[in-house]
This record gives structure tokens, sequence and C-alpha cells, in this order.
């Protein structure tokens, strides 16, 4: 086991959807033990063991059993994938979380997703259904349709605001030189040591900008910033905090290779990895995750699965996130004080409240022709955040309306659709009510997120 602590070394930065610093690493090969009163024993071996079905441990997974590796994968809910995944109601399925993918491409543009998943041999495995444009933004006075494709997407902007079409294009600009700067110098596979920032210009200059530092200077308009600020949803953050980086990187992938959905749901993507590994010899045990990750003398020794059987493996890998890792699974004995003083520096992200509608009639006749809408009455992004961590009470600012058959007919049965909407929510102010109090507000912001979509619907 290793963490890296960072006066030391280059330690892995913190990412946005939960995953971080210590790496378990190395690999060798482990044995399959189960307790026994006559002793323990040997029943299999195994080269590295993976902590979770989420994209992350599937990936970690396909990978090793690909180049050769004896891997075993174990997670504790009924089906693979995390987030990517799906659940019946009825005669409807729905994507538990997915709503776009950007990377994928399409025809002969094929983007960095797409050849990732082609190595992994997961490609072939799943059909990607393109979607026109990114997103439809509906706030009072203001309805745009954003498109894909950098030209067209500076294009409808300037068109629409055209007091503020330098400051969209010279945004775009740098988005696009941010991004290409950062692949082409590795900026992610790379200790900051290693890089040459003097070939590096845009990132060298907003490399620890928020999405606001950057983009608030060149435009003023705060209907402009709305429109521009809603890739900040899917990474959790409002434009004053959210990193440029992570927020680059997603128009760029989003604007030159266009967002796709998963025929079938994103559980058809969960799936195809797991036929990968199996065919490679891997083995995938669901309803069973990991109770502990087995440390002594500093190095990992194995785990304790839920049903008690106890793993040797000196290589584990784990896909929870990193305060369960720490705290739960490894202990808290066994983790360095720098880590741990990250660890409880760091405050918890967005979560979100969804509400999953299977409707008796198509959404033609909803009126809901993209596949995702983002509707709001506060044009102020920062303060949809704020208000969302403050109270239950008040109204819902904003919500994302993803029509799912918009761009694939056959999503849910004939003459039905399937809609779900989305928005932000806190954990803070549901912890502190009592069963009553949170069936009472769950269905209250049932009913404020149902108005929210009635609004284009």
């Amino acid at each position: 086991m290793r963490f890296t602590d960072p006066h030391r070394a280059n330690a892995p930065a913190a990412t946005g959807d939960g995953r971080a610093g210590g790496r378990l690493v190395s690999v060798a090969s482990g044995l399959l033990a189960r307790h026994d009163p006559g002793g323990i024993k040997t029943m299999k071996d195994y080269d590295a063991i993976v902590v979770g079905a989420g994209l992350g441990g599937l990936s970690a997974a396909t990978s090793l059993a690909r180049s050769g590796k004896k891997v075993l994968l174990l997670e504790r809910h009924n089906v693979p994938g995390g987030y990517a995944s799906s659940f019946l109601r009825g005669r409807f399925e729905f994507d538990a979380s997915l709503h776009e993918l950007s990377g994928v491409g399409a025809g002969d543009v094929k983007g960095p997703l797409w050849m990732l998943l082609k190595e992994y041999g997961v490609a072939d495995r799943v059909e990607f259904i393109p979607i026109p444009d990114l997103y439809r933004c509906v706030y009072p006075g203001l309805d745009v349709t954003v498109p894909a494709g950098r030209e067209n997407f500076e294009d409808v902007l300037c068109d629409r605001f055209p007091g503020q079409a330098k400051g969209i294009r010279h945004f775009s600009s740098i988005i696009f030189d941010f991004a290409m700067e950062a692949i082409g110098g590795d900026l992610m596979g790379r200790g900051f040591d290693q890089l040459d920032f003097s070939k590096l210009p845009t990132v060298s200059a907003h490399m620890h900008s928020t999405m606001a530092d950057v983009c608030f200077p060149l435009v003023e308009d705060h209907r402009a910033r709305a429109v521009l600020g809603q890739l900040c949803h899917y990474i959790g953050q409002p434009p004053s905090t959210v990193s440029f980086l992570p927020y680059a990187m997603a128009a760029m992938s989003y604007l030159t290779f266009g967002p796709v959905h998963v025929k079938g749901t994103s559980q058809a993507l969960s799936q195809a990895f797991v036929e990968v590994i199996e065919a490679h010899g891997g083995e995938v045990r669901l309803n069973n995750g990991a109770a502990r990750i087995l440390v002594s003398g500093g190095r990992v020794r194995g785990v304790v699965a839920e049903d008690g059987t106890e793993i040797a493996c000196p290589c584990v890998i784990c896909n929870a996130n990193p305060a369960v890792t720490c705290l739960k699974l490894i202990g808290r004995e066994h983790v360095p004080g720098w880590y741990l003083k990250r660890l409880g520096a760091w405050s918890p992200g967005l979560s979100t409240f969804n509400v999953f509608l299977g409707l008796d009639v198509p959404v033609s006749e909803l009126g809901l022709l993209n596949h995702e809408t983002f509707v709001g009455h506060d044009y102020d992004l920062d303060r949809q955040y704020r208000n969302a961590a403050r109270s239950l009470e008040a109204d819902l600012p904003g919500a994302s309306v993803a029509a799912y058959n918009a761009a694939d007919p056959d999503f849910s049965p004939p003459g039905t659709s399937a809609v779900v909407i989305t928005t932000g929510a806190y954990a803070g102010p549901w912890f502190e009510l009592g069963p009553e109090a949170y069936l009472a507000a769950k269905t209250d912001m049932t009913r404020k997120a149902l108005a929210m979509a009635e609004t284009v619907a």
C-alpha cells in the first residue's frame, strides 16, 4: 500500500466525483482462503482484487484482465455499474444517473472515450445514440438551444447575445486552447514537476482558475453567463468554485464530439465491461462487496468480503470514495496522518434529487423535443447552489429535464415516454429531518420538481 505525501512527491489530486489520493498498488498473485475450523484452505490465485464495480472499478478490472492478470471484482449491489446502471418500475426501465456521455463521437470522428472503449473491447458490444444538441436552456425571457460543434456553439450564442459576441468567442478560444494544451502535455497523467509550462501558456495562466474567473471578465451579461455555466451542473459545483480544468475539458469534449446516450441504458455499457472481464478469465461477484481491506506492516494483504470470505492478495484497487476506503475499509490506524487531514479538509459535494416519470404519452405531445433541458428561475447559478445547501423550504431555483425518448424513440414502450427531473440537493438539510418530516420533505420536493418541469412540458 502506498500513500504519496505531497511534501515528498506529487500526490494524486482530488477529483470532483469523490476519487482521490491514496492508491493501493502493486501486482502479484494472491490466495483465496475461507475461515475454517481446520485452518485456511487455498482455493485460487488472484493477481488483483478490485473493490466496487462502478465504471472506475470495471475499467481497472478490464484493463488488468486483458493484460493477462487474474482479477476478482467484488460488488455489493446486485448489478454492476454503480451510477452507470438502470432499474425497473413496472414496464419502464430508467437510467439511474446518466444523461449524456461525451468523448464518443459519431461516424468517422471518434473521440477519446470511444478509443478507450475500443481498446478495452467494449465499444463493439454497445450501441451509442447521437444526441443532436448539447442542451436547451430555459429561463425567464430566454429560451436557447445550445448545439454541438464549436462554430455552431459560438454562432448561436453570439447571435443570441450580440453585445457579448467578442467575449464569447474569446472564452471559447480559451476553452479549446486550454484543453488541447492539457491533452498534448498529458496534464492528467504526469506530475507537475514533469511539465514544461513554457509550452503550456494557457494552462499556466488558468490552471488555478475557476470557470467564473475565466468567463465573467469576458462575458458580462448574466443571461449569457447562465447559458455557458450549465455544464457546471455535470461537475456538481457552481461557476465560482468549479475548477476551470474539468469545465474546459468537458466543454471541449461535448462541443467537439457531441453528446450520446447508450442504447439500452448505461446498464448495457456496464454489462459489456463484465462480459469482457469474464471473457479474459476474470471473475465478477455481485451481492458481495468488501467488508474490510486487510493491512499489516504497512502493506495490503487482501480483503474480507461481506460474506466473510478472506481473500489474500497484495494488490487491491478500491473504487469506493476515499473516506469510506480509508476510515471503514482500511481503518484509520493504517492511514498516514497527513492523508487523514486531507480527508478532514474536504466538504461533502452536491447530490441530486431525482423524479423518475413513466408517462403514458409520447414526448412529442409533451413538447419535449430536446434530450436535455435546463430550466430555472434564477440566472445566478452560485445562488442556486447556496440555496440548495441552506434549506429545503425555498422554491427550486433550477432543474434539468431529461426526455430520453427524444433521442431514442425506443427507450420506453410505444406510446409512452420516460422523463427524469433532476435538481441539486445537499445532504445536510436532509440529515436534520426525522422519518415523518423526511417523507413530507420528499413529497414537497417532488411537487416542486414537477412544477418546474411543467414550465417546459
